[in-house]
C-alpha cells in the first residue's frame, strides 16, 4: 500500500489528491458501517484515480498496451478509460484481488455484478466531502443507511445527469441499471 500511495503522490495533481484522500475518509467509515476490512476499502479508493491526471491522449496508448477493450464511447472520450488502466496497473503490480480489481475498473461506469467492495467504491466516490451537487447531502445521509439503495439512485442520478449533458451511456452503466430494476 505505501508504494501505491508514493505512485499517487507524484503523477495526481493536488486536486486529486485532496479528492482521493476525501474517498479513503468516506470508504474506510463505509467499510466499517458494512463489515468490510477497512484495508480493502483503503486500496480500492487509493487506486481508483491513480491514472485519471494524465494526459489524455496517453490513456488509448495505454489502454492497448495492456489489451483493453476500448469501447465506442471510450475512443471518444479516453478519460473514461482511467479507472480501467489503474485496475490493471494495479493487478499486474500488485496482484490486487479480483473483487478490488472490479471496484476499480468500473468505477466510472457501474457493474451489474458490483459487490460490496464495488459499491462502496462507487458511492465513496460520489459522496466524499469535497463533493457538492444537487442530492449530495441525501446520497450521504442514505449511504450509511443502505447501501444498495444508494447503489442504484446514485447510478440514476449519474445516468440522467449523462442524458441532461447529452453524453453517451456506457454500456456497463446501462445493463449495471437494467441489472437493479431485476430485483
Amino acid at each position: 500500500m505505501n508504494e501505491i500511495k508514493k505512485t499517487l503522490k507524484k503523477i495526481v495533481s493536488e486536486y486529486r489528491l485532496k479528492h482521493i484522500m476525501g474517498v479513503l475518509y468516506t470508504a474506510k467509515m463505509l467499510a466499517n458501517k458494512y463489515n468490510i476490512e477497512e484495508s480493502r476499502a483503503e486500496l480500492a479508493a487509493v487506486g481508483h484515480d491513480l491514472f485519471r491526471d494524465i494526459k489524455p491522449y496517453k490513456f488509448l496508448k495505454i489502454a492497448k498496451v495492456y489489451g483493453i477493450k476500448i469501447s465506442f464511447e471510450e475512443e471518444k472520450n479516453p478519460i473514461l478509460l482511467h479507472g480501467k488502466i489503474a485496475a490493471e496497473y494495479l493487478k499486474r503490480e500488485y496482484n490486487i484481488p479480483d473483487d478490488i480489481y472490479e471496484a476499480i475498473y468500473y468505477h466510472t461506469s457501474g457493474y451489474k455484478y458490483y459487490g460490496l467492495i464495488g459499491k462502496i467504491l462507487f458511492v465513496s466516490d460520489s459522496i466524499e466531502p469535497t463533493r457538492n451537487y444537487d442530492k449530495v447531502e441525501y446520497f450521504r445521509k442514505i449511504a450509511f443507511h443502505d447501501i444498495n439503495k444508494a447503489y442504484k439512485e446514485i447510478l440514476k442520478n449519474k445516468i440522467i445527469y449523462s442524458l441532461n449533458k447529452n453524453h453517451f451511456l456506457l454500456n456497463n452503466t446501462v445493463e449495471a441499471w437494467n441489472n437493479i430494476l431485476q430485483y
